[in-house]
Formats: structure tokens, sequence, C-alpha cells
């Protein structure tokens, strides 16, 4: 029974995971000139990198997400989200921090229209149920190396 549940714990949060990264990844591959735009807006990196990162980024939400939806390198793919999600709530903290009245970007350029601390609080909420599908995924392969 055990490893009944954590089999469905695992699926169910990386299915939410997948979902979650799927649908703020696909409007940011179709519009990256405008992720682009989000991206400038906080002023972290270089200009010269921004349109980079705005087609590179988006890619990497979507195949991490599709990796989580197909169990196939589950604990890469979680991982790898995890440390979006890091990056995600340092971008976003320094841009409250610092007063920023921008759009986040987190789901396509002027899709999300949250305010910075909403989506701090949101990002949050995603690394929470990131950190326990990597432990119930941990928990989970545990149980079936114990057999």
């Amino acid at each position: 029974m055990k490893e009944r549940a954590a089999a469905w714990l695992d699926r169910l949060g990386r299915w939410t995971l997948a979902g979650i990264f799927l649908y703020a990844a696909i409007p940011k591959i179709l519009d990256p000139l405008g992720f682009a735009e989000d991206i400038g807006h906080y002023a972290l990196v270089p200009d010269a990198v921004v349109n980079t990162l705005a087609v590179v980024l988006p890619w990497i939400e979507a195949v991490a997400a599709l990796a989580l939806l197909t169990g196939f390198a589950a604990e890469g793919a979680l991982l790898t989200v995890n440390l979006l999600l890091l990056v995600f709530l340092g971008a976003l903290g320094q841009a409250w921090i610092r007063g920023l009245d921008i759009d986040c970007g987190c789901f396509g350029h002027a899709q999300d229209g949250a305010p910075v601390l909403l989506a701090l609080l949101r990002d949050l909420g995603f690394l929470a149920l990131g950190f326990t599908a990597l432990a119930v995924r941990a928990r989970r392969v545990r149980l079936q190396s114990a057999r």
C-alpha cells in the first residue's frame, strides 16, 4: 500500500509541475521578443544575454515538463524545475526589494499581470510542491530498491 500511495503522489506532483511549466513555456516559446522584454525589465543580465535567455529558457521549461509528464529522467527534471524556481524566486525577490513595478513574465508577455509580490508567493508555493515531489520521488525509489 505504501508503494502504491507513493507512486500516485509521485505522479500527482510531477504532472502538476509539468502542467505549470508547460503552461508557462508555451506562450514564451511563441513570443520570444515579448519574453525578452520581460526579462529586460528585471535589469539583471547584460542586454546581450537577454535574447538568448528568452529563446533558451522556455525550451528548458518545456523539456523538463515533458520529462515530468513521461517520467523519463524524472529526477533530473525535478531538480531542473526546482533550480529554475529558485532562480525565478531570486529574480522576483530582488525586483520586489527594488520596488520594480513589472510584469513577472512567468506565463508569457503581458499574460500574467500578477504583482511581483503575488508572483513571488505563488512561486514559493510551486517550490514547496517541487521539493515535496522530489522527496516523494526519492522515497519511492528507496521503497522500490528495498524490495
